[in-house]
């Protein structure tokens, strides 16, 4: 088991050991994602209709001595967030050592980086997720940035095989705007948003909600605004040897929930695949 790269993500990990009042604190900080946890501890308590000392109970049970110290935890992991992808490459050195050739570097980083973010995913979680991704009764969407829609795209093309009522929502305002006008109860907003956070994600996803839609969102292990309107997050390390940002830990998140799909439905399927492949 990696530890865990932020709260977030102790807190994501934990949540399946956690009593249901230390799970009302835990997902009151994840809903305002840091700026609760920044707040005085009867406003934390509060959010989450619990006592004080349920809070205090929460912090332990996650491995954290008191609340100043997590508070000092959020400060790191805000000048983490608003770090540029230029200092933060400067500040790992650049490269990799002069002994250690690249090559086994960037190995060491993407693997850990996806060993870290497949532990820091709750097995409940993931299991609803899939679960909502299977049901043939809702019709899903996705949505990404500037980057992240790669894994937009990606994911909406192994649905589509696997079974209909799959849309990419497309980058514009129009496309946005049109999807809006369609989204109903039964529907399932997958969103993408990472480090250096899109507005119109965002935004996007909050009017969503307003729409009663059960909103997917993939993050880094900091978490996008979006996160405040995401009924499920999912959270990739985005660690990298190079100046940007790396969606390899995402993209394997995002196999691992086509997998989940693919097992939930079956074999139902397969006869889909083949057709699709004998119109090629």
């Amino acid at each position: 088991m990696h530890e865990a790269r932020t709260l977030a993500d102790a807190l994501k990990m934990s949540l399946d050991v956690m009593s249901p009042a230390e799970k009302k604190v835990a997902r009151a900080l994840i809903a305002e994602y840091p700026v609760a946890g920044l707040e005085p501890v009867a406003r934390l308590a509060e959010r989450a209709s619990v006592s004080t000392p349920t809070v205090f109970r929460m912090l332990a049970r996650i491995g954290i001595a008191s609340y100043p110290r997590m508070q000092e935890m959020l400060r790191e992991e805000i000048a983490q967030r608003t770090t540029s992808p230029i200092d933060q490459y400067e500040s790992r050195g650049g490269s990799a050592p002069s002994d250690h050739h690249l090559l086994g570097g960037a190995k060491d980083v993407f693997v850990d980086g996806v060993a870290s973010s497949f532990d820091a995913v709750p097995a409940s979680e993931f299991d609803r997720v899939v679960q909502l991704l299977s049901d043939p009764k809702r019709r899903i969407w996705t949505v990404g940035g500037r980057y992240s829609g790669l894994l937009a795209e990606y994911l909406t093309i192994h649905l589509r095989l696997l079974r209909s009522d799959v849309q990419f929502v497309g980058r514009s305002d129009s496309d946005k705007s049109l999807a809006l006008l369609d989204f109903g109860p039964r529907d399932v907003l997958v969103a993408f948003d990472y480090r250096r956070y899109q507005d119109a994600t965002v935004s996007f996803v909050a009017r969503a909600k307003e729409h009663r839609v059960s909103t997917v969102l993939f993050t880094d292990p900091w978490l996008s605004p979006a996160a405040k309107h995401a009924d499920f997050l999912v959270s990739g390390s985005v660690e990298a040897p190079s100046p940007f940002d790396s969606l390899v830990p995402s993209l394997a998140l995002v196999e691992a929930v086509v997998a989940g799909v693919v097992a939930s439905l079956g074999s139902e399927p397969l006869g889909r695949i083949q057709a699709f492949d004998g119109w090629e």
